[in-house]
């Protein structure tokens, strides 16, 4: 409740007061006309008792009145003390209440102070750490710049020294290329004086191989002619031998006739055996191997060749029939090396091997 409030209540309160002693007071009045006596007496003793009542009851409406007011001024100070005495409680709730509210206020900024004293330590807390962690951060950081720059220099060292040990090498390496180029120099001159002097022998070989081949044309020519007198001067004996034989052998076979016993005696040459002709083959290949300069790329390859031969072996022609390029080179080399060639005794071996297709294969 508030003061104003009060106020108005104890004006109302007033108010009906007054109002009720106006009530009562109206009660009280006697508002008949009085009667009038029958006598003058009468009328005096009424005229009297009028005035006496009027005056009693003047009195009494004055001293109701003052009673009226008395009670007034008792309510009015009734409702003053009470109004005070509100006002008084209300002002003392309100301060109580402000007292409460004070109290609370600052009970909340105590809260709050100790929240906020709270709140500063752990954020002063939180500060030390995370300065400390800083730190912590900073002296590892440190640490690791000063490995880094430790490991760095060792590297630089290291490098300083594996470039050296590179350019020690390279100019050793640079030595041993100038010393194996002037060697391989040597070489190569030596090679080629060595080629020189091996053609130079090789050409010599070929000159006396050419006058040997030339003597001995000549002296196959005139054994050649020899045998050619020879071998006329044999027919001539054979003829007549064969004459000879002839009549024996008539002489024989009418012999047999006569006896009955034909022997199926021929005198037709006998044509060579593949075994024979096979065995004539591997005498002129061994003969061309033994002359034969065969390298290891030569090997496991082959080649054929035909080849054209005088009755005493001499290579009149030879050529690639198939096979690997290089080994045919090879081995056409190897036969003219080879020439002449080894033949057989047996005229018809020899005209079997006059026209011969050779398979050759390298061996080391």
């Amino acid at each position: 409740m508030t003061k104003q409030s009060g106020i108005k209540k104890a004006v109302i309160i007033s108010l009906a007061l007054h109002l009720l002693v106006g009530a009562v007071l109206l009660i009280g009045i006697d508002f008949k006309a009085p009667k009038r006596p029958t006598q003058s007496v009468s009328i005096i003793e009424a005229t009297m008792i009028d005035d006496g009542m009027v005056a009693q009851q003047a009195k009494r409406l004055e001293e109701m009145r003052a009673k009226q007011a008395q009670d007034v001024a008792q309510e009015q100070a009734q409702a003053e003390a009470e109004r005070e005495a509100e006002a008084k409680a209300k002002q003392d709730a309100i301060e109580q209440e402000q007292a409460a509210e004070a109290a609370r206020i600052a009970e909340q900024q105590r809260a709050l102070a100790a929240e906020k004293a709270q709140a500063e330590a752990e954020q002063q807390k939180v500060i030390e750490q995370r300065q400390a962690e800083a730190a912590k951060k900073a002296a590892e950081a440190k640490k690791a710049a000063e490995a880094k720059k430790a490991a760095e220099a060792k590297k630089a060292a290291e490098a300083k020294k594996a470039a050296e040990a590179k350019k020690a090498a390279e100019a050793k390496k640079a030595a041993e290329a100038k010393q194996a180029a002037e060697a391989k120099k040597a070489a190569e001159a030596k090679k080629a004086a060595e080629a020189k002097k091996a053609a130079e022998a090789k050409k010599a070989a070929e000159a006396k191989k050419a006058a040997e081949a030339k003597k001995a044309a000549e002296a196959k020519k005139a054994a050649e002619a020899k045998k050619a007198a020879e071998a006329k001067k044999a027919a001539e004996a054979k003829k007549a031998a064969e004459a000879k034989q002839a009549a024996g052998d008539q002489a024989l076979a009418d012999l047999e006739s006569f006896l009955g016993d034909d022997l199926g005696n021929s005198s037709a040459p006998k044509p060579p055996s593949q075994g024979e002709i096979d065995q004539a083959v591997s005498a002129i290949q061994a003969a061309v191997k033994r002359n034969w300069s065969v390298s290891s790329p030569m090997l496991g390859k082959q080649c054929k060749i035909n080849v054209r031969l005088a009755t005493d072996g001499l290579v009149l022609k030879s050529s690639v029939i198939s096979g690997d390029s290089a080994v045919c080179r090879s081995a056409l080399v190897a036969i003219n090396k080879a020439s002449p060639l080894p033949m057989p005794k047996d005229p018809e071996l020899i005209k079997e091997l006059q026209n011969s297709n050779l398979t050759l294969k390298p061996e080391l």
